[in-house]
């Protein structure tokens, strides 16, 4: 058997054997373990943030349509939660399409330092920055009841267990009203394609986060498949994602940003650290080791 087509098959049986096994409570080493620092990689997440910025967001603003917000009049004003939110493309898009601010969490510095840096090097430039960069737990924000007005993650849900302890922490900042809403890779196509991961993930059934959303308290809990490029869901199983919403009960209120721990300053650049944060020796490792491979490389004099 050629080898392509053989590690194809063992990623089959890795991914199918992850649907079927019930996987254990999300553990930072494994996220950090995989996430590693790799001084190449630091350069190219900066190009990455420069060739969205020039771009205008396209391809991010394609995952706002695909959540079904892409509507400058609804997202006017709101304060918006992105929850795991990577490399912030879909962060930054939400700013590009109208959003008042997004605070974007992470729980990896590696993942999220070069939209940081970016950001506030706009603001330094004269440019008011929307996007706020976090370093926190996503089971355990440092944000106050009622801060939010939108919740929204990309690819984020099928990495933590239990899923509830998420989704509990997202109804519990949103306003009364607000929504949340998520795009996830679908299983039967994830399967196939999905790369090596963390040992966190696995793939997840749409029924099953619409399931967990209404365990965790929120009403109109729905799911509908997507195939993000096309703007098509005719697919159906066979689509490569899938989105969910549901919202939180109550009447509509505004929502009222208020911090239940102090949100720290780091050395890098407009990335600020929940003080309270679980893993906090583990991001304090690779927070230093980021910072001296920016050093030594002076990236952030290219900025």
């Amino acid at each position: 058997m050629p080898s392509r087509l053989r590690s194809a098959v063992t990623d089959w049986a890795h991914n199918l054997r992850r649907l079927l096994v019930p996987r254990p409570p999300w553990r930072a080493e494994a996220e950090f373990a995989f996430y590693r620092v790799e001084p190449s990689a630091l350069h190219e997440q900066l190009e990455r943030q420069r060739r969205w910025w020039r771009q205008g967001q396209l391809v991010g603003l394609g995952m706002v349509d695909a959540l079904g917000l892409l509507d400058r009049d609804r997202l006017s004003g709101l304060r918006v939660l992105e929850l795991g939110a990577g490399e912030c493309m879909l962060g930054q898009a939400l700013v590009q399409a109208g959003a008042a601010e997004v605070w974007a969490v992470d729980a990896v510095p590696k993942q999220i330092w070069a939209a940081a840096a970016h950001a506030s090097q706009r603001e330094t430039g004269g440019e008011s920055s929307r996007l706020h960069c976090v370093i926190a737990d996503v089971l355990d924000l440092p944000f106050d009841a009622g801060s939010f007005d939108l919740v929204v993650a990309n690819l984020v849900l099928h990495h933590i267990r239990p899923l509830t302890g998420l989704l509990g922490e997202a109804r519990r900042v949103l306003a009364p009203g607000g929504q949340f809403v998520a795009l996830e890779p679908a299983p039967l196509v994830g399967m196939l394609v999905h790369d090596q991961t963390s040992d966190n993930e696995a793939p997840l059934w749409p029924g099953a986060v619409t399931s967990a959303l209404t365990d965790s308290g929120f009403v109109q809990a729905a799911h509908e498949y997507q195939w993000v490029r096309l703007r098509s869901s005719v697919l159906g199983p066979l689509s490569p994602s899938y989105r969910v919403s549901a919202q939180r009960p109550g009447p509509a209120e505004t929502a009222r940003l208020r911090l239940v721990r102090e949100l720290a300053s780091s050395a890098l650049p407009g990335l600020r650290v929940d003080t309270g944060c679980r893993f906090a020796a583990l991001v304090k490792e690779q927070m230093a080791a980021i910072g001296n491979c920016v050093e030594q490389q002076g990236l952030l004099e290219r900025l």
